[in-house]
């Protein structure tokens, strides 16, 4: 099976811009001016995922929602799991950070991933999952269901009905519907365009993406600066808690669409130069670990710097208290912002690090058991 060595680059660029997105920019800017990362990087993903969507899954739906299971949800509630275990051990040195008297442990476990994702703190770039594996499960069933009237999906008009549907839920939330149960439906909705997007590109529109670098950038730039001089700002939206749809209900898929097909373009023209990249492939291999273990990777750093701070007058104004109660602190020697460029390799190389641990680990495991299982049969009469 060949390599799209594009979409290892775009999946790269979309979680090392979620990292910065969590780092308050990361006190580095990649036309953060042009394009806010929460403009387009989960966006991003969704398209992604669209793009390598399989007309086969709807011949085996029930394979293929096991396999989703077995790849988004399983992960997701294990490290739930882990989490929730590590917000009780550090509770007991004081730490608030995840932990929540009022709120059962039973509901933080199981329902709270799907509902906030945010339940833990630690794993909240998890919340993502959900809504994204809601969307994959959408978009085979209704497939299949339209399929066994022996017709075949038109995709524009696919594309735009699931658009219709995205807009509704940008208008919901943004009247407030928008909480609880609501928040899950209108996370769905608002990335369903976005997947949608990304087959249809896959299957009509790409062989049409011929037009010349030059051109194609001065088409997107012209296209940012109308909409500079509508809103006076590029407007960008947090899908997370869809509570800034302010600008109507089609402006978040026209502003994140230009951010896709700005850095999908990139993508293309980098490929050949980055695109084997080893460095670059383990950042897209384990997007699914960055995204969940990359707070954890801050807070490993910040308690390098606490332990700094108590052996040395190096870190004379860590803030112990935001240390261990707020998980958006960032401690910044001598409040350089360029400073948070530690936090955010960390936030990247840390969650490789624990995925190629877990990997040799289970790939150990299975060598053992498939050793055992041998002998077993070996030594059988």
């Amino acid at each position: 099976m060949s390599i799209d060595y594009r979409f290892k680059i775009l999946y790269a660029i979309g979680i090392i811009f979620v990292v910065i997105g969590h780092c308050g920019g990361g006190g580095i800017n990649i036309l953060s001016d042009w394009f806010p990362p929460y403009a387009f990087h989960l966006q991003l993903f969704a398209f992604a995922s669209g793009y390598f969507y399989k007309s086969s899954s709807e011949e085996y739906i029930g394979k293929y929602i096991l396999k989703k299971i077995k790849t988004l949800l399983v992960p997701l509630y294990c490290w739930n799991f882990f989490y929730g275990l590590v917000v009780i051990v550090l509770s007991f040195k004081g730490f608030t950070i995840g932990f929540d008297s009022n709120t059962e442990m039973f509901s933080k476990l199981l329902i709270l991933p799907i509902t906030t994702g945010h339940q833990f703190m630690y794993n909240l770039g998890g919340w993502f999952v959900i809504p994204l594996f809601m969307v994959q499960i959408y978009n085979v069933l209704a497939r299949k269901i339209f399929s066994l009237n022996n017709k075949k999906i038109n995709e524009g008009v696919w594309y735009i009905f699931n658009l219709f549907l995205g807009m509704i839920g940008v208008y919901l939330a943004s009247k407030n519907f928008r909480f609880g149960w609501w928040l899950v439906l209108v996370r769905m909705l608002f990335i369903l365009p976005f997947f949608s997007l990304g087959i249809y590109y896959k299957r009509k529109l790409e062989k049409y993406d011929k037009l010349g670098s030059i051109t194609y950038f001065i088409l997107i730039f012209m296209s940012l600066l109308v909409v500079l001089y509508i809103y006076g700002r590029i407007p960008t939206y947090s899908a997370c808690w869809c509570h800034d749809f302010v600008d109507g209900p089609i402006m978040p898929y026209i502003i994140g669409s230009i951010g896709i097909a700005f850095w999908l373009r990139v993508s293309r023209i980098l490929e050949p130069i980055i695109g084997k990249n080893k460095y670059i492939n383990l950042i897209s291999d384990n997007a699914f670990s960055i995204m969940i273990n990359q707070l954890m990777a801050f807070m490993i750093v910040k308690t390098v710097f606490a332990f700094i701070s108590k052996l040395t007058n190096l870190c004379y104004n860590f803030d112990w208290s935001s240390y261990k109660t707020d998980v958006w602190y960032l401690y910044l020697p001598k409040n350089i912002e360029q400073m948070k460029i530690i936090y955010i390799f960390a936030g990247i190389v840390i969650p490789i690090l624990i995925q190629i641990c877990i990997t040799k680990l289970s790939y150990m495991l299975l060598n053992k058991k498939i050793i055992l299982k041998n002998l077993k049969n070996v030594n059988a009469p």
